[in-house]
């Protein structure tokens, strides 16, 4: 069925079901625009608690993913508890393995700060201890006492050395015990000058005084141990007196396992090391103790009113697992467990991480991780370069910290296609899919959250309010960017920037308000920025360089359309579609296709046309036609199926020798049955011919044949809805082959009567009759002929 669409059937929407002048009496818009698809699945994942529930949110650039994300979950986090504190201590056992402490919300920096109070009150109260007179005179008192002992003992040995004739000596190189003669003690050399009966009696009793002097020494000995033993433990009972209570307050006010040890350790090394610390002067005293004994808080909470929502612009593996960072001290690199940083996963433990697939990805080491902590439910601090085992550096091994987080990856499909055919992992761990919708049906909720938002926008970036003209501009392109007039994009990044150049334009002319014509200029603008190939084009096609004809008529030769994707900008452009036939090998021959610049969906499309045309004409008789089809100056790979209803009619034209008009061009697929199918890209190849027909001059019988389905894809420029009006140019939809075939070639199609032949004078009925002709032709040869010429080609 064949159907003129009419000028007002184009672009037709209104907004008489809203009332306002500008959209400052709109309130802004609250929540997102559509994707309800997307909305339930990440509520369904957000619900979930099971490990694997993690989601993956997928659409276009633009659709406000990010946008959508962040808002939804920062809305369900503040209905959520919030997660603990975390930090690391020194760990007594071994210091190269920092133990992790874990607090409620608000109370890890509550006892860092009590903390660095507790080390400054303990310095205090053991400097007082020490230098105190009453522990100055005790130290005095068990000195004396020490002493008195010691000089009892070396009295009873002078007394005991003199009943056995000697007198004992204490020097630096030990005790000399010299004999006693006459009254005095004999050095060595004298002894040696006595008889030897008098030095063998001197010896016997030395002998005996020597064991005495070792028992002595033994006893001396075991006195000073003793001595230091209780001075020791003086020291101990003295500091623990100081600052056993400045702790049980600090552990009364922390109820945490945790806390309890880690204070318990701190108070056991402190008394420990008491004589390092009377060694060391006050500053060092304070200094050692503050970063010994101090929490670093890596998770600080306190300022959350519900579970943390930490998107990561930047994943690499330090900032998303954390670090261990060095100092140098005499050329050499030292650690401790204050030098370790958190990543990301630490800050978001308990609630929402959000990071980008493609930066994510391109981070070596931070996707493989990311996954081991999700399996593990468990996350360390480990540098990357110990990750892989390419530094010696002795470095920290922290303890792992247990880890409930829910994890969103924003990405392309593509990547998502990829890594669930590629990798096992993310099928386990990222088992919610959440796609975004690029367009949103255009119904009346939808129009008027569409205002909304322009009025948001408005109030957002501080620009002049739109008028009823403007909004309908903008809904004009949010459908021509969905590209379907039922449709409003979803991408809102573009819309975004045409309402911001709007406003600006209504800024930089003085006006209060933004008007359509604003709109409209601001889009001139983009399109102007971005479409110097499609002004290359035109100008090629006005000076002939490209010979596309859009006057007359002539048989084998069509305007198809097709469409140039330049990524930021598309447009369509003519082709010249030829077709000729000849006697020779049945079938179409695809010039594109023998020239290796056909893609597969046009092979196919081509194969179709022969089992169209064998359908349809071959029933009597097989095909004994040969035919070739060129997409004339294209050379680039054609790719698509739009253009087989054109390469249809021209091949049709060229056989029935019935000449099509060249001021219409034709865009659709066609399947076997001959029905006309719809295609992509309509509003780019529609004003792509209205564009040559303009550069060459309307005649008042141009214009475009397009499937009946694609009528809805229709959302043109003003000024081809002012040039259908004046009847410079015209579309019509088709829904068959014999539609578009009485439109291009002014012939009807013809019909098939009851004898099952087509209707005379019809185009069918001539393609018919010519393919009967050359048959007839091919049966005319003699066999022998025949038989010589396959020989000779053999």
């Amino acid at each position: 069925m064949i159907r003129k669409l009419r000028p007002d059937e184009i672009n037709s929407f209104d907004l008489d079901f809203l009332n306002f002048q500008t959209t400052e009496e709109v309130p802004p818009n609250e929540g997102f625009i559509g994707q309800k698809r997307a909305k339930e699945a990440i509520e369904t994942g957000i619900r979930i608690r099971e490990k694997g529930y993690n989601i993956f949110v997928t659409g276009m650039t633009g659709t406000g993913r990010r946008t959508f994300v962040q808002m939804m979950l920062q809305d369900v986090a503040k209905k959520l508890p919030v997660p603990n504190d975390w930090g690391y201590v020194y760990n007594f056992e071994n210091p190269y393995e920092p133990k992790a402490i874990s607090f409620k919300a608000g109370q890890g920096r509550r006892f860092k700060k009590r903390l660095e109070d507790l080390i400054n009150e303990v310095v205090e109260a053991l400097n007082k201890s020490f230098e105190s007179e009453e522990f100055a005179r005790k130290i005095s008192e068990m000195e004396e006492k020490y002493a008195l002992m010691r000089k009892q003992l070396w009295e009873s040995l002078e007394a005991k050395a003199s009943e056995l004739g000697f007198v004992v000596q204490l020097t630096p190189a030990g005790v000399v015990m010299l004999p006693v003669v006459d009254g005095k003690p004999l050095p060595p050399e004298a002894v040696n000058a006595l008889p030897d009966q008098a030095i063998r009696e001197i010896e016997e009793r030395q002998m005996k005084l020597k064991h005495l002097v070792d028992g002595t020494l033994y006893r001396i000995r075991k006195l000073d141990i003793e001595f230091r033993k209780s001075l020791e433990e003086f020291h101990k009972r003295t500091a623990l007196f100081a600052i056993d209570p400045l702790f049980v307050e600090v552990e009364s006010e922390f109820e945490n396992e945790g806390v309890k040890e880690f204070l318990e350790s701190v108070k056991k090394d402190i008394v420990e090391n008491l004589l390092d610390f009377l060694r060391m002067d006050a500053r060092e005293r304070k200094e050692i103790y503050m970063r010994k004994y101090s929490l670093n808080l890596i998770v600080d909470n306190s300022d959350l009113t519900g579970a943390p929502v930490i998107y990561e612009t930047n994943p690499t593996y330090s900032n998303l697992f954390g670090k261990i960072e060095y100092y140098v001290r005499g050329g050499f690199l030292h650690t401790d467990f204050s030098m370790i940083r958190p990543g990301s996963v630490h800050k978001a433990n308990g609630g929402f991480l959000i990071v980008e697939a493609e930066r994510l990805l391109s981070q070596p080491y931070a996707w493989y991780n990311l996954k081991r902590v999700l399996m593990e439910s468990q996350i360390s601090v480990e540098n990357l370069e110990h990750t892989l085992g390419v530094s010696s550096t002795i470095t920290l091994k922290p303890e792992k910290i247990p880890l409930d987080l829910k994890v969103v990856i924003i990405g392309t499909p593509y990547l998502y296609e990829l890594l669930y055919e590629l990798d096992p992992d993310f099928r386990k761990l990222f088992r919610i899919k959440a796609e975004f919708d690029w367009e949103i049906p255009r119904n009346e909720l939808n129009v008027q959250k569409y205002v909304s938002f322009i009025s948001s926008v408005c109030r957002e970036k501080n620009l002049p309010h739109f008028d009823r003209g403007a909004v309908k501009r903008v809904i004009w392109y949010a459908m021509r960017n969905a590209g379907n007039s039922t449709k409003l994009s979803a991408v809102f990044g573009d819309i975004v920037n045409l309402i911001v150049e709007s406003g600006e334009l209504a800024r930089l002319e003085g006006s209060e308000v933004t008007t359509s014509d604003h709109v409209l200029k601001a889009y001139q603008a983009m399109e102007n920025r971005r479409n110097l190939l499609e002004e290359k084009y035109d100008e090629m096609i006005k000076t002939f360089d490209l010979m596309i004809e859009v006057t007359g008529s002539k048989v084998g030769q069509i305007n198809g359309l097709t469409v140039l994707d330049l990524g930021d900008h598309s447009f369509g452009v003519p082709v010249k579609i030829t077709a000729k036939v000849y006697l020779g090998r049945p079938g179409v021959v695809d010039i594109q296709r023998e020239a290796d610049l056909s893609g597969k969906i046009h092979s196919k499309a081509v194969l179709i046309l022969e089992g169209f045309l064998g359908s349809r004409y071959a029933q009597d008789f097989p095909l004994s036609v040969s035919a070739s089809i060129s997409f004339e100056q294209v050379y680039s790979e054609v790719e698509g199926d739009s253009a087989s209803l054109a390469e249809a009619l021209a091949l049709l034209s060229a056989i029935s020798k019935v000449p099509i008009k060249q001021g219409i061009a034709v865009t659709g697929s066609i399947n076997q049955h001959g029905e006309v199918q719809p295609v992509g890209g309509i509003v780019e190849k529609v004003e792509g011919f209205y564009r040559a027909c303009k550069t060459r001059g309307f005649d008042g019988e141009q214009g475009v044949i397009i499937p009946k389905a694609n009528a809805k894809n229709l959302v043109l420029k003003d000024e081809i809805i002012q040039a259908m009006k004046k009847g410079l140019f015209h579309i019509w939809t088709v829904e068959t082959i014999d539609d578009a075939i009485k439109i291009v070639m002014g012939m009807k199609a013809g019909r098939v009567t009851k004898t099952g032949k087509f209707e005379r004078n019809s185009v069918n009925y001539l393609v018919y009759r010519e393919l009967k002709k050359m048959k007839k032709l091919l049966d005319g040869v003699p066999e022998e002929r025949k038989k010589k010429k396959r020989k000779g080609k053999k």
